[in-house]
């Protein structure tokens, strides 16, 4: 259990603050660091937001696609190896183990792109509720 405000607030009165307020009076010079600091309060908002879930959902996902009783103890380790995997060309002579891993890549891109640039999706029509995207 955490005081109130939460973290996630406190960086969005924080980033309002610094727009509104503080970026008008830094010099011109200064106004893409100041720009570039309230994006990162925006990205660490909506990752705060996001929590943990998807980072779970995926290592379910890659412990079935490798066909594990249960997620590996990291999802690191998990994502090292699907990673040196997509690299060493593992999943090209079985169509439907190179669409799997097409699918999770996919996954993880929206994920990643919902947390880091979600106007990036809104601008091409990737709705928020879909989760087979």
């Amino acid at each position: 259990m955490r005081d109130l405000p939460e973290s996630r607030d406190l960086l969005a009165l924080a980033r309002e603050l610094l727009l509104d307020q503080l970026l008008p009076l830094l010099p011109p010079e200064r106004a893409r660091e100041g720009h570039l600091i309230a994006t990162s309060m925006a990205i660490a908002a909506r990752e705060a937001a996001a929590g943990e879930h998807w980072l779970e959902e995926i290592g379910v996902v890659l412990a079935d696609f490798y066909g594990a009783p249960a997620p590996p103890p990291t999802l690191s380790k998990a994502a090292r190896r699907f990673a040196a995997d997509l690299r060493n060309g593992a999943f090209e002579t079985s169509p439907s183990r190179e669409a799997a891993a097409r699918a999770i890549l996919w996954r993880l891109t929206i994920e990643k792109l919902r947390e880091g640039n979600p106007q990036f999706l809104a601008a091409n029509g990737i709705a928020r509720a879909d989760k087979g995207e």
